[in-house]
């Protein structure tokens, strides 16, 4: 599978406006959402917010990165299915996709599609499913995003999920879903000021991971529901040495 910057794909769309769908989200998808603005205004693209009831406004389209074209979400599948044709040329940031709904709503499109995968099942999966269009592998928009580094605080923050993708059959005390208490355009201030208080880490949020290793904590990320946090684990987080992926939660161990 061949890896491409977006920054370089994108570098001909220099100085230009593109049509882009932003889906709803929480925490984690406002640091894609910050990552992937950093990553426009070194090219100069502006972006025009669409939603699945707006018109056109220009002929080459956006999408965010993040974990949307899953069996669990549904906006992005919802606004490929009711515009498969509106577009010149559809372009996917880096995401995770699986099942079939999802490669059923990108085959019936007929705009130019180009997808980057932030991870390598996921290319693996669209590049046996799909027909006539590009798959890139990328990192996620999170990365994007530069954070100065501070002395480490005291102490260890449990950032277990509490929806449909979490695996725990408990979770730890204290936890502190963070991520809930975002959105996906929300400032990172006060997602920063709350990791940056603490040494370590633990967290089944992905976004959480990837946040705390840039702000240089210890980290480790488990495994939600699917392969997610372990493949971009795999080909993202591993390069990070103060990163560590644990299969499995030892309450006596990590709380």
């Amino acid at each position: 599978m061949r890896e491409l910057n977006p920054k370089i794909f994108l570098e001909v769309y220099r100085n230009r406006t593109l049509d882009f769908f932003r889906f709803p989200g929480n925490y984690g998808d406002s640091l894609i959402w910050h990552g992937t603005k950093i990553l426009l205004s070194s090219l100069d693209i502006s972006e025009q917010y669409v939603d699945i009831s707006s018109p056109k406004y220009n002929n080459i389209l956006l999408i965010d990165g993040g974990g949307n074209l899953v069996d669990y979400y549904s906006d992005v599948r919802e606004f490929l299915i009711k515009k498969p044709s509106l577009y010149d040329e559809v372009i996917v940031l880096p995401h995770t996709i699986f099942g079939e709904k999802q490669i059923e709503a990108l085959n019936n499109v007929s705009s130019k599609l180009t997808i980057f995968c932030r991870e390598k099942i996921s290319a693996e999966f669209l590049s046996d499913k799909l027909t006539d269009n590009e798959i890139y592998l990328w990192h996620d928009c999170a990365f994007y995003n530069q954070f100065s580094l501070v002395p480490p605080g005291e102490g260890t923050l449990n950032v277990f999920r509490l929806d449909k993708e979490s695996v725990l059959e408990t979770l730890p005390e204290p936890n502190m879903d963070l991520s809930c208490q975002g959105y996906a355009t929300k400032p990172l201030d006060k997602l920063i000021d709350a990791l940056q208080r603490y040494e370590q880490i633990n967290t089944d949020r992905l976004h959480i991971a990837i946040c705390a290793a840039l702000l240089g904590r210890q980290v480790r990320l488990f495994p939600n529901s699917y392969y997610k946090n372990k493949a971009v684990y795999d080909y993202s987080l591993k390069r990070f040495p103060n990163v560590s992926f644990i299969e499995k939660f030892n309450h006596k161990e990590y709380a």
